[in-house]
């Protein structure tokens, strides 16, 4: 039996977050500005640092591989605490959304798992 052990830096988030694949990325607009998505979970997107200001909601939209459907809201834009980058916190999901995001998190992380095993 192969043993996977996952290890994660402590941080202010308290969902599992995973790294969206490059080959088939989560299109995420905020205030019309496509950005680009380096972690997601059921809370919050992780973006690199842009032109949004802390401390504020924006609209947002987003596209999962996983879905069919589009998820449109809002975020409040919080500072990422190690590098500059920010956390986008969603805001008032329905839980058809929240739903769309955990299956998106859960395939993530299974493909990810899929992959550490087939390189192993």
């Amino acid at each position: 039996m192969n043993v996977i052990t996952v290890a994660a830096k402590p941080s202010g988030r308290a969902a599992y977050r995973v790294v969206p694949d490059r080959d088939d990325p989560a299109i995420f607009q905020v205030d019309g500005a496509l950005t680009r998505v380096l972690e997601i979970s059921a809370q919050c997107v992780l973006a690199p640092e842009t032109e949004l200001k802390l401390g504020r909601r924006y609209p947002f939209s987003l596209d999962l591989p996983t879905s069919r459907l589009g998820i449109t809201g809002y975020v409040d834009v919080l500072p990422e605490l190690d590098n500059g980058d920010v956390v986008c916190l969603f805001v008032d999901l329905s839980a058809e959304e929240l739903d769309q995001i955990h299956r998106y998190v859960l395939v993530r992380q299974k493909q990810v798992i899929r992959e550490m095993r087939e390189s192993a």
